[in-house]
């Protein structure tokens, strides 16, 4: 019958053969999508799986309804179709988050199928899975993730093969580099025939967040430090140390961004800038107290004024015509007095109370306080530059070795 129809056609002059192929294979009285591909129903369909840490390369079965022979069709060895109209396994990522890819199983796909019934598909869109990450040592943290990819249970005759061609021993890093991300191992583990879970270790490429991050922060610690050499009756010493507290919790702000939400532990980068935050806090605070110990009380600034002011002199008698008088003693008493100040002292003496007074100046309980601030400041910045140091030059994990 399907040969005499098909002589009958190409009879009449121009065919369109997929066209024909179609009306043949997908005849609904012989072939229908909710029927499992296969002339013994007592046969298992393998769904061979082809996937790299990119993406899913595709899926490929075995469907005994769609075979024909190319020659009888004007050489057409492959057609494709919706993933609606042929058979298709109810695949499923069972550890995705929030996304519809699949969500539908491979209804929404197309396929290609091929004369000798090969069925192929690979599917499209961006796939979120759940993975449980330890951010402790970011951002020179390793990871271990999984995807679990499998079908309905619905359905026990289908079972998922990995293709032999593209074995996860054959992967190759350099065909699935990543930005971000060094692929260590992965493995592969059947749970079920249903069911395949995959295993990937993999670890972070710090180079990005040591020059957008930690750079800069190590800059904005450095001029913390020279924070400390502006003079304290500056105002610009406690305004400078205030922009570089801002700085850092904008840096922060970046950080936490990029980190997923954990409360179990806090990542490497985070210690780092809490201690910085904390030294550039503690030294506003200094800059507070130098300035306010340092302040000078009203009285002693008029007092200042006072003695700026010529001294009035006695016996100075003043007429409409403002004629002012002195007398003659008192001018000779204060040419004495001036002759008494010019006159040379012990300059040995002088410089030894200097030094004397500039010692004792700094061994004030407000100078002591800004140098142990200084020195507990400068501790902790070199200590969190170490510790982050030591975590991004370890380049060891655990779980890919």
């Amino acid at each position: 019958m399907l040969n005499y129809y098909y002589c009958y056609v190409a009879a009449i002059g121009d065919v369109n053969h997929e066209l024909l192929l179609r009306s043949v294979l997908f005849n609904e009285s012989t072939y229908s999508s909710q029927v499992i591909p296969r002339r013994n129903l007592t046969e298992t369909v393998q769904i061979s799986l082809k996937w790299t840490f990119i993406r899913l390369e595709g899926l490929t079965w075995k469907d005994d309804y769609l075979v024909w022979d190319p020659s009888q069709y004007g050489g057409k060895s492959y057609i494709t179709a919706s993933g609606k109209e042929v058979w298709t396994p109810d695949f499923r990522i069972y550890n995705k988050l929030e996304s519809s890819f699949l969500s539908d199983g491979l209804q929404a796909e197309r396929v290609l199928v091929k004369y000798d019934g090969t069925v192929m598909t690979q599917p499209s869109g961006d796939l979120s899975t759940i993975c449980n990450a330890n951010i402790e040592l970011f951002p020179a943290d390793c990871q271990e993730c999984s995807i679990i990819l499998g079908t309905t249970a619905v359905n026990l005759r289908q079972m998922l093969v990995w293709d032999q061609n593209e074995s996860i021993g054959g992967y190759e890093e350099h065909e699935d580099d990543h930005a971000f991300w060094k692929i260590l191992k992965v493995e592969k583990k059947p749970v079920f025939s249903s069911t395949i879970i995959f295993y990937i270790y993999m670890q972070r490429l710090p180079s990005h967040y040591i020059y957008n991050i930690v750079f800069p922060a190590s800059a904005l610690s450095i001029l913390a430090i020279l924070a400390f050499f502006i003079p304290i009756d500056a105002g610009e010493r406690i305004s400078f140390g205030i922009t570089i507290f801002l700085s850092f919790m904008v840096l922060m702000l970046q950080v936490s961004s990029v980190l997923p939400e954990n409360s179990k532990s806090i990542s490497a980068i985070g210690k780092y800038f809490l201690q910085l935050m904390c030294s550039s806090l503690v030294a506003v605070f200094s800059s507070v107290v130098l300035s306010y110990n340092e302040r000078k009380p009203e009285i002693e600034k008029c007092k200042c004024r006072l003695n700026s002011v010529h001294p009035i002199m006695e016996d100075s008698i003043g007429n409409d015509d403002h004629v002012i008088a002195f007398n003659d003693n008192d001018i000779a008493t204060n040419d004495d007095k001036n002759r008494t100040l010019l006159q040379p002292r012990n300059t040995v003496t002088w410089l030894k109370i200097i030094g004397y007074k500039k010692l004792m100046n700094y061994l004030r309980p407000v100078k002591i306080f800004d140098l142990v601030t200084l020195l507990a400041c400068l501790i902790a910045s070199i200590h969190a530059h170490i510790e982050l140091y030591m975590i991004m030059t370890d380049t060891t994990c655990s779980s890919g070795t």
